[in-house]
């Protein structure tokens, strides 16, 4: 018997770099953890709720190139964050959010060489100077070799979710709502108006038994809630179906996300106040899906979040140029030696 091949997104995968996957170890949340928000574990549809101005942040890693030493392997990237507020006037992109672009050496450093400074490394193209500012790796829970290029791009992707999260928490001061792209990692330290949500699912955390729902969701319908606990702080999260796609061809998760948020249990109003976040992404994001034409990462990457990456990419800069100055860089570091 031949068996059925189906595809679990509309993009293709290697086209995007796993920024906002979670650590894989499948462990199952108790049932009773299903039941905050109905013991009727069912499909909830959207309702109509309350519009108000919201922003969504989003950030870009770019690694320009992988070098080696005699014993380390050293990555030049750069990193720039940025947010668009949705509002019933449209979409905008808030130029005072950006923080710029912050360029980086990172390199392997051994335990027995802690002390060892990483120099910046300064390039020229024309008349700019552009510097990548010298950093030590830092160990990654997803790689076992250390010393590999791998943990030093999860290095850099670590940097830009440090910068995304500091931009949401500002944002978070002004706005009613906040979305991030990925998940809370530090619930703890997370504010309970900051949403996260997930694209590319590898924990489902609801037994095998609640997971029979997940094929059944519609377009603009989601989970009821359910809780996550973690020595890190607990989360409240749900799944919602922004796109539903022809189940001969792809599998359930193709138009998927997971939606998560702080449980902040200093707030009273905590529950009520995520069921009214999880109605509102199941009446907006649906609408938000972007669509294959205009996005290989359909529907996932949302549309206004990919006019937020054409902007963030301009401002890293042109690849050939960057890449052309620093070969230019090592030929002219090796000429003199």
């Amino acid at each position: 018997m031949t068996l059925q091949l189906k595809y679990t997104s509309d993009w293709n995968f290697e086209r995007e770099h796993n920024i906002d996957d979670e650590v894989f170890q499948e462990t199952y949340i108790d049932d009773k953890e299903c039941e905050i928000e109905s013991s009727n574990w069912k499909p909830i549809q959207a309702k109509a709720i309350e519009q108000f101005p919201y922003v969504i942040v989003d950030g870009t890693e770019k690694t320009h190139e992988v070098l080696k030493n005699d014993k380390s392997y050293i990555i030049l990237g750069s990193i720039a964050v940025g947010a668009v507020e949705l509002s019933n006037d449209g979409s905008k992109i808030l130029e005072e959010s950006n923080s710029g672009v912050n360029r980086y050496s990172i390199q392997y450093v051994p335990d027995n060489q802690v002390s060892q400074k990483i120099e910046d490394i300064i390039i020229n193209i024309g008349n700019q100077r552009i510097k990548f500012e010298g950093k030590k790796h830092t160990d990654s829970t997803k790689t076992i070799v250390l010393n590999s290029k791998k943990n030093l791009m999860e290095n850099l992707t670590a940097l830009m979710s440090q910068s995304e999260r500091k931009l949401a928490d500002h944002l978070a001061k002004s706005y009613k709502l906040v979305f991030l792209d990925g998940p809370i990692v530090q619930p703890s330290k997370t504010k309970d108006n900051i949403v996260g949500y997930i694209k590319g699912l590898q924990r489902y955390y609801i037994s095998t038994k609640k997971q029979l729902l997940l094929p059944q969701l519609k377009s603009g319908e989601r989970t009821p809630i359910f809780r996550i606990t973690s020595e890190y702080g607990n989360k409240l999260s749900w799944f919602l179906c922004i796109k539903k796609f022809d189940e001969n061809f792809f599998d359930f998760t193709a138009g998927l996300m997971r939606i998560e948020v702080t449980e902040n249990p200093r707030n009273k109003k905590m529950i009520q106040q995520a069921i009214s976040y999880a109605d509102f992404t199941t009446a907006i994001f649906p609408s938000l899906a972007s669509e294959r034409f205009r996005d290989p990462r359909s529907p996932h990457n949302l549309t206004p979040v990919g006019e937020l990456e054409k902007r963030i990419k301009h401002l890293i800069g042109d690849k050939e140029i960057i890449d052309r100055g620093i070969r230019s860089y090592i030929y002219a570091q090796n000429k003199e030696q």
